[in-house]
């Protein structure tokens, strides 16, 4: 008796089909993945942004608040103005403005000591806000939140994962710590991201024509970093504006 089966075009075929739809169910799981973990990297980009913006203000209101007591004895104030004396002030000119731009074609373009704006430029004014070291801050130790990229180089650096400080847990274990709840206070890294001042090259009329009523200040807060699966860098920037009003304008 000669039993009727599947032929070998048959079982090869049905092999074809069966890899085609694992490939494509495969493809659609690791860009969903891939998709995800975007997602999450540009939600903690922002939310480093959003820090660095975030006390800023605070820097600046408290500056405001101690400036308008004619005391003095705020540390923010000292804090605000170590900030604005190295924020840098544009001449006007095409070339000179060019920071405005933020197009990197990579990270190491921003973030090498050795190579690209921040061995310019940059390199006299960038810098980050410890955000941990605000709480106990003192007039006499504003350097532990006012990191600088002239005095700390070697601690910009670029990002393998999202752009973040990395503090270091010396209370615990002396090394790099991942963990938020950890108790570690000084910035180790500064990876993928950085704030540039940039202070009102002129006059600003905010109240009456003709009068020098405030000066103002630009921050730029700039982030870079390679997502999932990407060779192209990304990049989340923003730039807030604070004003130093008349009176107590620097």
């Amino acid at each position: 008796m000669v039993k009727k089966g599947d032929t070998l075009i048959e079982v090869t075929l049905a092999i074809g089909i069966f890899s085609m739809v694992a490939i494509a169910i495969v493809a659609v799981m690791t860009g969903g993945t891939s998709n995800a973990q975007t997602a999450l990297e540009t939600t903690l980009a922002r939310e480093e942004i959003d820090t660095q913006a975030e006390v800023l203000r605070f820097i600046h209101a408290s500056y405001l608040a101690d400036e308008g007591t004619g005391l003095n004895k705020n540390p923010y104030t000292k804090l605000w103005e170590k900030i604005v004396a190295n924020a840098y002030t544009p001449n006007g000119s095409a070339n000179d403005t060019a920071f405005q731009q933020y197009h990197p074609g990579s990270c190491r373009e921003v973030f090498d000591p050795t190579s690209g704006n921040l061995k310019t430029k940059l390199a006299n004014y960038a810098f980050v806000i410890n955000p941990r070291a605000l709480k106990g801050l003192t007039t006499a130790n504003t350097d532990t939140a006012y990191i600088s990229y002239r005095s700390n180089a070697s601690k910009f650096q670029s990002t393998l994962t999202y752009p973040r400080l990395v503090y270091k847990d010396s209370v615990l274990r002396g090394q790099d710590s991942l963990v938020e709840e950890d108790v570690g206070t000084v910035v180790n890294k500064v990876e993928g991201i950085y704030v540039l001042a940039v202070k009102d090259p002129g006059t600003t009329n905010v109240v009456g024509a003709g009068t020098r009523s405030s000066v103002y200040y630009d921050f730029y807060i700039r982030t870079c970093w390679y997502g999932a699966s990407s060779d192209a860098p990304s990049t989340i920037s923003t730039v807030i504006r604070l004003y130093n009003p008349k009176g107590v304008a620097k």
